[in-house]
């Protein structure tokens, strides 16, 4: 809720300041989750202001999407059924087909779209573009799944320099040309880290961490990577979140200086987090390369 307080807005500005200075000219990479776009309310709109004001500051950001319940959805409207083998879609070559049209065909033009309807101008790609995300198969029992290999970030710089926002859905190739799906969280920390930016932030249906699972009011609000591995050890992280997790440690560790993982359901919380002391998720730091 905007306060009516015009005090209590204008420290609010001052309090934006130091950050909006701290991250002029800087990458930040915005992983959305297809759970945050397909969550009732506008939470898209939301994520477009955010993104157009980051950039109309100096800010440079990169989105990268995956869309797993846009994916389901079409699966289930063409009569197959999907599968998992520890948190990854088994991608058979009908199944690679539904991922490519759920993902460029719905989740990307709905992104860039709503970017140009606030005056951002932004660029729908994939991973397999100018062999952006080149990457190699899993295992057999995965068809094609994708893990990647090596980040070229050459079309990805080239529009951040030229002031677009690019949205990578999270799609590699192989050396021969062949598709593959690749887990977007992770697919977000090694563009991350690729392209030096200062902060990665997964924007998430979840508050962040917590200290104890069942306490909502454990949220932890700054954790180092020995912490945050802790928690995995322990069993505090589990199921679906131990992949985005382990992503978030990959890129602390590959020398990403912040990672965040924010609830984005909250109104405007990609500007809360990054431009309040307070912030609103939670911040992994303490990783190196």
């Amino acid at each position: 809720m905007i306060t009516s307080d015009p005090h209590l807005r204008a420290r609010t500005l001052v309090e934006a300041l130091p950050y909006i200075r701290r991250f002029h000219d800087e990458i930040i990479v915005i992983k959305y989750g297809g759970n945050v776009l397909s969550d009732a309310g506008s939470s898209l709109t939301e994520l477009a202001e955010d993104v157009a004001l980051m950039r109309s500051v100096g800010m440079r950001p990169v989105i990268v999407h995956g869309g797993g319940p846009q994916i389901d959805d079409l699966a289930d409207r063409l009569g197959l059924v999907p599968s998992f083998v520890d948190g990854l879609r088994v991608t058979d070559a009908a199944m690679l087909e539904v991922v490519r049209m759920a993902l460029l065909g719905t989740v990307n033009p709905a992104i860039v779209t709503a970017l140009g309807c606030q005056g951002a101008a932004a660029v729908g790609l994939s991973g397999a573009d100018s062999s952006l995300a080149m990457a190699s198969r899993i295992s057999t029992d995965l068809g094609f799944v994708g893990s990647i290999n090596r980040v070229q970030t050459g079309v990805v710089a080239e529009l951040v320099q030229a002031g677009v926002i690019p949205v990578v859905a999270s799609l590699g190739v192989e050396t021969g040309g062949q598709l593959l799906n690749v887990n977007a969280d992770s697919f977000a920390s090694a563009l991350a880290v690729a392209l030096g930016a200062a902060k990665l932030i997964f924007l998430t249906n979840i508050s962040g961490l917590l200290a104890e699972i069942d306490d909502s009011d454990s949220l932890i609000a700054q954790a180092a990577v020995d912490q945050v591995q802790g928690l995995i050890d322990n069993g505090k992280i589990r199921g679906g979140m131990i992949p985005k997790v382990t992503a978030a440690l990959d890129a602390s560790m590959g020398g990403v200086e912040r990672v965040h993982l924010i609830d984005g359901t909250v109104p405007h919380s990609l500007l809360l987090e990054l431009l309040t002391d307070e912030g609103v998720g939670t911040m992994i730091v303490g990783g190196s390369r």
